[in-house]
């Protein structure tokens, strides 16, 4: 026997599926000023890591140099 003992159970069951959230509607200029809000946040996000990553790689190359002078790993110096 099947799940559904008709064809009339499945729609019933389909229209109790709720679809998502309400739905708004509003005008052209509205949603222009939203867009234009969500990029200048996204923005302004993305600028933060950026400046966290430059930090951390500022301080990676710190790191790097420290430890080639510390062991003598530098290349030697070239005439020029």
């Amino acid at each position: 026997m099947g799940f559904y003992n008709n064809p009339f159970q499945l729609v019933n069951d389909l229209v109790n599926i709720p679809f998502g959230s309400d739905v708004y509607v509003i005008s052209d200029e509205k949603y222009k000023e939203l867009k234009q809000k969500q990029a200048r946040d996204e923005i302004s996000v993305l600028e933060r890591r950026l400046e966290s990553y430059e930090v951390a790689a500022t301080k990676l190359r710190d790191t790097i140099a420290s430890l080639n002078e510390e062991h003598g790993l530098l290349p030697p110096p070239t005439d020029k």
